[in-house]
């Protein structure tokens, strides 16, 4: 029968496996619903990801459907038939994102295949913002410091409207070829900013009031993209957008598919043998917006008449990194990691207390009122510290060598010494023929006749 002590400590191993398993099922549930995922992630579940729309094309025939969770520029499987999904890219990261000359995404777009930006317009708040490397948040910030300074100067010439103009444009210019060495060091180290790039921007965003459900779309033009769509290939049915932000056509390679007031929020333009679009808004693929009724012409013209669909995760936050969780999964070994995992608590609970049943009076340690103290005796005891600090081996030679040290001990005839040693020495060259305990009797009998 279990004492007290050892229910106690039985309780607090099964409450500790309880917490545990409550918090693995939480987490569970909390990855399979998509709540740890930024919005417009393919992996959330809730209103704001995107998981409708990638197993939606995941079920249709003669489409191939992916998550990439590895940096864009390493993707070496990119094809012409692929087109690359990126959806939600926040719209105050846009403006720094760039095109590396050595992209295999842009090589993937040349060679036929197709890139699809859609904007998170900052309606929702972002949990991941795209990282930059050291040098671009290095450059960036020079950026904003030079762009400041100029800002202080002109106010400083409009206050003091001095005679000093000749001197304050000299130090413009110089801020101006700064500005010019930093852009041509990011462009040779990163590459052109997109926009520059592709030949596009935004125009100045003015005040407005989103009419409720979102401004209506009018039909523009666009690249040939398929016979099953509408004349010119626009889609009959646009979504109403939600997104305050106007595109300005710079390349006249663009084309206008949609727009708000006359003024573009979806363009495409063709790019070697492939085709690049840009939206301003992302709600049209959440999976709110496919819940209440989802305009599908569209939703499939983004896709081109490409067979393979890639949806990026990397502006999320969501790569693909190694270690032993992710071989644990892959192999699904969670059975041997749980089978660790107890043999470890009951390895801990076997250190601390002994398996076999106690008494009362040895849990409670003192049994008289003089002091003594219940449980093993004292040769016990030394055998029980004997055998975690000593190992086997050299028991023998320990207690020979801490009776010689001790002051009780009579110093030994020189013989009986030497013949003490020798049988020490007998013992450890063949501990089977010369056993310890055998050793031990002939040490003391040679004791006793000395």
């Amino acid at each position: 029968m279990l004492t007290r002590a050892n229910r106690l400590r039985l309780g607090l191993i099964l409450l500790g496996v309880l917490l545990l398993g409550g918090f693995f099922t939480v987490l569970e549930r909390r990855f399979a619903e998509g709540g740890l995922y930024p919005h417009y992630a393919s992996f959330r579940t809730d209103p704001m990801g995107t998981s409708a729309y990638y197993e939606t094309l995941d079920r249709l025939e003669g489409i191939e459907v992916s998550r990439n969770l590895k940096s864009l520029n390493n993707l070496k499987e990119l094809d012409g038939k692929t087109v690359i999904l990126l959806l939600g890219y926040p719209r105050e990261d846009f403006d720094n994102l760039r095109a590396p000359l050595n992209s295999e995404v842009m090589r993937a777009v040349d060679e036929g295949g197709r890139l699809v930006i859609t904007l998170n317009p900052e309606l929702v708040p972002e949990a991941f913002k795209p990282k930059l490397s050291e040098k671009e948040e290095d450059w960036v910030e020079e950026r904003r410091r030079i762009r400041e300074e100029r800002m202080r100067r002109a106010l400083e010439r409009e206050q003091e409207k001095e005679e000093s103009d000749g001197g304050d444009d000299r130090k413009e210019g110089d801020k101006e070829d700064e500005s010019e060495r930093l852009e041509q060091e990011m462009v040779e180290t990163a590459g052109p900013l997109f926009t520059t790039y592709t030949g596009f921007d935004f125009l100045t965003l003015e005040g407005f009031e989103r009419p409720e459900g979102g401004w209506e779309t009018e039909s523009g033009e666009a690249l040939a993209s398929g016979e099953a769509l509408a004349s010119g290939g626009i889609p009959s049915e646009l979504p109403n957008w939600r997104s305050q932000f106007r595109l300005k056509l710079i390349d006249p390679a663009w084309k206008s598919v949609a727009l708000v007031d006359g003024k573009p929020v979806v363009i495409e333009r063709q790019w070697g043998r492939g085709s690049i679009v840009v939206t301003t808004d992302s709600y049209f693929v959440s999976n709110e917006s496919l819940h209440f009724g989802a305009e599908a012409g569209f939703l499939l013209w983004l896709l081109g008449d490409k067979t393979r669909v890639v949806f990026d995760e990397t502006i999320h936050g969501t790569v693909e990194t190694g270690g032993a969780m992710k071989l644990i999964r892959r192999y699904r070994a969670q059975g041997v990691f749980l089978g660790l995992l107890v043999f470890l608590i009951l390895w801990a609970w076997r250190s601390a207390s002994t398996l076999v049943p106690g008494c009362e009076e040895n849990e409670r340690g003192l049994v008289s009122g003089t002091g003594a103290v219940a449980g093993e005796e004292t040769g016990s005891g030394f055998t029980r510290l004997l055998r975690r600090s000593v190992p086997p081996s050299a028991l023998l030679s320990e207690c020979v060598e801490v009776w010689r040290g001790s002051l009780s001990a009579a110093t030994p005839p020189v013989d009986t010494a030497s013949r003490i040693d020798g049988l020490v020495a007998e013992h450890r060259r063949d501990p089977k023929r010369h056993g310890i305990v055998e050793t031990y009797h002939a040490i003391t009998d040679l004791l006793r006749k000395r």
